[in-house]
């Protein structure tokens, strides 16, 4: 899959993660739980992941390049540490935050190749 095929692609997958994040989200808040610092740290990271994403599928810049290098690898961090936080709970956990990164790998896959391989991106224009 090359070309329009492929953004369309990217763009369907940033459209479905967004939906599916935003209904888990609005579901948990529904469901009465507490909102906390983590809750907040995990939506900060949440709403930069899906730009980036949306940013790579759209093709568009958003911010800088430099911006992006560096979130990239704060979204790697702190992403790591949530999940290896809720796996370390027990075998349960661990499999669900498996399946959970094989949903979201093509999210830090794009996050990486906005940050690092798209450097036409940020080309200033004519």
């Amino acid at each position: 899959m090359r070309g329009p095929a492929l953004r369309k692609a990217w763009i369907a997958y940033a459209a479905v993660l967004t939906a599916a994040i935003v209904i888990g989200e609005l579901s948990n808040l529904r469901r009465g739980e507490t909102f906390s610092w983590l809750t907040a740290a995990n939506w900060v990271v949440t709403l930069a992941l899906l730009t980036a994403t949306w940013g790579y599928a759209l093709r568009k810049p958003i911010a800088t390049e430099r911006y992006w290098r560096r979130v990239f690898w704060i979204l790697l961090v702190a992403s790591s540490l949530m999940l290896v936080r809720v796996a370390l709970v027990s075998t349960a956990a661990l499999v669900v935050v498996l399946l959970f990164m094989a949903v979201l790998f093509p999210a830090y896959f794009a996050s990486y190749r906005y940050a690092f391989r798209c450097a036409h991106l940020w080309q200033p224009g004519p």
